[in-house]
């Protein structure tokens, strides 16, 4: 592949831009988190070239024909299409070709309402630095979540990971979200009059599998709200 073939994104189709950062998810991996990668380049109505998808500084492996969905922002929206991989190198340097979308979907990020949960006893374990630590969730959205400590656990800009457990039906799950701290406060307990931090945390790289598990959590504490009213 030389240089000459691969063309700057800036007057290709769906607003392609070579150097947008990526999230790349495999499916068949059935991974708590998306992948992170680069766009490259791209050759028209063939295929995009990304680096190699990365999670934890780890090259993913990848198979011939194997589907991915990429998603990137921009703009203020969230781009989404689907591809299958066409093939992957080590040389010259670590790539993959995807194959050319057929469409590009754009939603617009807006800023989600935030569902208050602390009147359910539910408790999080956030692990930093292989410690774990239990925290209580106040409030939640699909973008993030409020969680709320008698200690201080990091400063804005940190990254660390919540996991949830569920049980339903068919049993139990627990699912890892990948967050980063936006804000720390720091009150007296109304009841307590101790002093209790709370920290405001986006969600980064969700997967479908991570969404769809916070869809349903936010549905059944809206139905149980109702419920509640109505009764």
């Amino acid at each position: 592949m030389s240089h000459r073939e691969v063309r700057v994104m800036a007057d290709a189709p769906f607003g392609f831009e070579v150097g947008t950062p990526l999230q790349v998810e495999l499916p068949v991996l059935d991974l708590d988190s998306t992948c992170n990668s680069i766009l490259i380049g791209y050759l028209e109505n063939r295929s995009l070239i990304i680096g190699w998808p990365e999670i934890e500084g780890n090259h993913l492996p990848l198979e011939r024909s194997e589907p991915v969905l990429v998603s990137f922002e921009r703009d203020g929206k969230l781009h989404t299409f689907e591809s299958r991989v066409l093939c992957a190198s080590f040389q010259p340097f670590a790539h993959v070709h995807l194959a050319w979308p057929g469409e590009v979907q754009a939603s617009l990020r807006r800023r989600m309402p935030r569902i208050p949960v602390n009147d359910v006893a539910m408790m999080l374990v956030m692990e930093e630095d292989g410690v774990k630590q239990s925290v209580a969730l106040a409030d939640i959205s699909l973008h993030g979540a409020r969680l709320v400590a008698t200690t201080c656990l990091g400063e804005v800009g940190e990254r660390f990971s919540i996991e949830i457990p569920q049980r339903h039906h068919g049993g139990s799950e627990r699912v890892v979200l990948a967050c980063e701290m936006r804000y720390v406060r720091e009150e007296r307990g109304a009841a307590s009059g101790r002093r209790v931090y709370h920290h405001g945390v986006e969600f980064t790289g969700l997967n479908r599998r991570a969404l769809d598990f916070i869809e349903r959590y936010i549905g059944e504490h809206l139905q149980r709200a109702r419920e509640r009213h109505t009764g």
